[in-house]
């Protein structure tokens, strides 16, 4: 059986490079009131995933890519080079698949991890946490 990584979200994103992932969040899967994010659970994704369909992540969803990840992720922000992370949803969710979990959370942490310090990049601005240089991922 696979684990459910509270760094890996359902949609296929990695929250472990998330600016607020260990801050006011605790990852998409946490179910922890003590965090102070609570958006997560307003997220038609989330929702999908893990109350109507009973799943860990989309990919492994018959219905995907479905509407509803379309428009929150693949389809949002087009042009947009911060939110890069979004539009590769459905490639995530193909690796993620032939992965599994485990692996692919290591290829994720690896992925987002500073080639000058190995501080975390974090998505948005794909600056490292730690140096702050620019990190092309």
């Amino acid at each position: 059986m696979e684990i459910l990584a509270n760094e890996l979200a359902p949609c296929g994103v990695f929250c472990g490079a998330c600016p607020s992932f260990n801050k006011t969040c605790l990852g998409c899967p946490s179910e922890s009131q003590k965090q102070k994010r609570k958006s997560k659970w307003d997220c038609t994704i989330w929702k999908c995933c893990y109350e109507e369909k009973n799943i860990k992540y989309c990919g492994y969803c018959i219905q995907f890519p479905c509407e509803k990840i379309n428009k929150k992720t693949i389809d949002s922000h087009p042009g947009e080079t911060r939110f890069k992370y979004r539009h590769e949803i459905p490639d995530n969710n193909k690796k993620l698949k032939k992965l599994g979990v485990e692996k692919y959370l290591k290829y994720e942490k690896k992925r987002w991890l500073c080639p000058f310090c190995k501080g975390i990049v974090f998505f948005y601005h794909y600056r490292c946490s730690k140096c702050g240089k620019e990190v092309v991922v």
